[in-house]
């Protein structure tokens, strides 16, 4: 009786622990998928009209400026993408002379494992969204 009692306890602390561990999940992901949504022109719209709540008067005012500030956001992602993409290039240039084939070849490895970025994360393989913006390909971790 003690056995089936231990075994009831262990496999319920089990299930309890995987439950936790599922919900712990879907909830950074549902957290996540709605912060992204925040990057987009459409998203950052859509939200910030749900928390105003404006009058159809006040959305005739609130709608310009936030176009504006989403249009100025994107350039200001978009400028610091590129110039990310060539600190990294200039970090590859004076790292390169300095390593080792061996070295060279572990990154370049490190480079293959990466997984592919899909559409919905932050681009496609080469860094770049199906319209073709986004940052230039990091010669440190894509070719």
């Amino acid at each position: 009786m003690k056995s089936k009692s231990l075994i009831a306890l262990i496999l319920t602390l089990v299930i309890g622990i995987v439950i936790g561990m599922l919900s712990s999940t879907f909830m950074h992901q549902r957290k996540m998928k709605e912060f992204r949504s925040y990057s987009s022109f459409e998203g950052f719209k859509y939200h910030f009209l749900k928390i105003l709540e404006p009058t159809e008067e006040q959305k005739k005012l609130i709608i310009p400026i936030i176009d504006d500030f989403s249009r100025k956001n994107q350039e200001l992602k978009s400028e610091y993408r590129k110039d990310f993409g060539t600190l990294m290039k200039e970090y590859k240039d004076e790292l390169d002379p300095l390593l080792t084939e061996e070295q060279k070849e572990r990154l370049e490895n490190l480079r293959k494992k990466r997984p592919p970025r899909d559409s919905k994360g932050s681009g496609r393989h080469d860094g770049r969204r199906r319209d073709g913006s986004g940052p230039p390909p990091s010669p440190f971790f894509y070719e």
